[in-house]
């Protein structure tokens, strides 16, 4: 039986300063725990995008000399709470909050700025689970950093995959055990 999905976006601006940056997404259209007919919001796939504010590539500073290699990173994260950590920290794959995490890497080999060469991975996401994830809060964090060897602020997007459901016995012992 096909699932009606639907999609949901956000958005971190992160300055390349190596401070952690963060954007709440609201799901209190989605999610209803206090009621007689509770629902909860599955998420099936999450996509990342890095950006500089036009919607292109990110640049990354130059390097010292031709020859040499500037490098930039950047990580991503979404959680179910707010989290605890100091800043620039954000929280990783053993935090139960962690839904999605992400990370993206460039290499500029030019004495000037450029796009330089990027890779990025994904260490935990939704479509690497059998089901996908169940969230059952009201807002969501996204937190991002990018450190200052960017040349410019990037914008962190993602765009959700998701679909409601009602809660069962098995989805609530699914969300008091994942999101702890």
């Amino acid at each position: 039986m096909a699932r009606d999905t639907f999609f949901l976006r956000g958005q971190v601006t992160c300055a390349a300063d190596q401070n952690r940056d963060v954007a709440e997404i609201d799901l209190g259209a989605f999610v209803n725990l206090g009621t007689t007919k509770p629902q909860v919001l599955r998420i099936h796939s999450i996509q990342v995008a890095w950006t500089d504010e036009q919607g292109l590539v990110p640049s990354i500073d130059a390097a010292a000399a031709v020859g040499d290699a500037k490098s930039a990173f950047s990580s991503v994260a979404l959680t179910t709470k707010a989290t605890p950590l100091a800043n620039p920290a954000i929280p990783m794959l053993n935090d139960d909050e962690t839904v999605f995490s992400a990370a993206l890497v460039g290499s500029n080999l030019n004495n000037d700025v450029d796009q330089g060469i990027m890779t990025a991975s994904t260490d935990l996401a939704p479509q690497h689970l059998v089901n996908g994830y169940l969230i059952g809060v009201d807002t969501l964090y996204l937190y991002g950093i990018a450190d200052n060897a960017w040349a410019e602020t990037l914008q962190i997007s993602i765009c959700m995959e998701c679909s409601t459901e009602a809660v069962s016995k098995d989805s609530a012992i699914g969300l008091a055990l994942s999101q702890a």
